[in-house]
């Protein structure tokens, strides 16, 4: 059955746009292209509420300074936070050494490396943060730890999306008092230049939390796959690891091609 629209989604389209649209859609799938297209059309900013203006990034490793060069590239504030000895150092190294490949890829309207701020403390580098992507050790006590002390200190319309590779959302969620928006999105190494995001919730993440992910991240320029069920390394991984798997298998049976190694 074809997805019934009201033609009330124009609101943020000009009428000739909206002619213009109308001309390219074949008749047989119209509702469906439509909607497609027109939320294509739509203002970034009218895809997901509240607006992000500010983006917290807790841990600075190689996942999380790639992560804050992304959103840097793409015209947010960015706070950064990592109790290690000199990480804000070895952060802002790593995001000079990443900036030349995002400005060749294309950077966003007001971007800018000086846009990043430090705050060691956790707590406060979340304050005032509108998105979190946290970035923290894969063990389960430290997350859980720390989800409960950014959930503690962060505004209560803010999502708390965890990059881990392994960890189930359902295991370290609960450690907070709104565990309805804390959510994963798992991203592809790495993540500045690298468009996919895995996004799956946990027993306790809404749906809203989950559909504000998503559209967050395809209005910045990723390409987020929803996880509908929660399974240990996620989708991404465990296929690696498979691959990897056959790959050592095939070394190990001396298989060769082509006379390559």
């Amino acid at each position: 059955m074809q997805r019934p629209i009201s033609l009330g989604c124009f609101h943020s389209v000009s009428s000739m746009a909206c002619f213009k649209i109308l001309i390219d859609i074949k008749l047989t799938t119209m509702w469906d292209k439509i909607w497609h297209i027109v939320r294509d059309k739509i203002s970034k900013q009218d895809i997901y509420s509240p607006a992000v203006k500010t983006v917290a990034v807790v841990g600075c490793g190689v996942i999380g300074s790639s992560w804050a060069t992304y959103y840097l590239a793409k015209g947010f504030d960015v706070i950064a936070t990592d109790p290690a000895p000199g990480a804000e150092e070895c952060l802002r190294k790593m995001i000079a050494e990443f900036w030349p490949a995002v400005e060749r890829v294309g950077l966003g309207q007001g971007a800018s490396s000086e846009r990043l701020t430090f705050e060691k403390d956790a707590a406060k580098a979340v304050q005032k943060a509108d998105f979190i992507q946290e970035n923290g050790p894969e063990r389960i006590e430290i997350k859980r730890e720390l989800i409960a002390q950014l959930d503690g200190a962060a505004p209560i319309g803010t999502l708390i999306v965890t990059s881990s590779s392994g960890i189930l959302v359902s295991e370290i969620q609960d450690a907070a008092k709104h565990p309805e928006r804390v959510l994963l999105g798992h991203p592809f190494n790495p993540p500045h230049l690298i468009p996919l995001v895995e996004v799956v919730g946990g027993k306790l993440t809404s749906s809203e939390a989950v559909q504000r992910a998503l559209a967050f991240y395809t209005a910045i320029g990723k390409k987020p796959i929803l996880i509908h069920r929660e399974m240990k390394g996620h989708v991404a991984n465990r296929l690696q690891a498979a691959l990897w798997r056959e790959a050592f298998y095939l070394v190990d049976q001396r298989c060769r091609l082509g006379g390559g190694d």
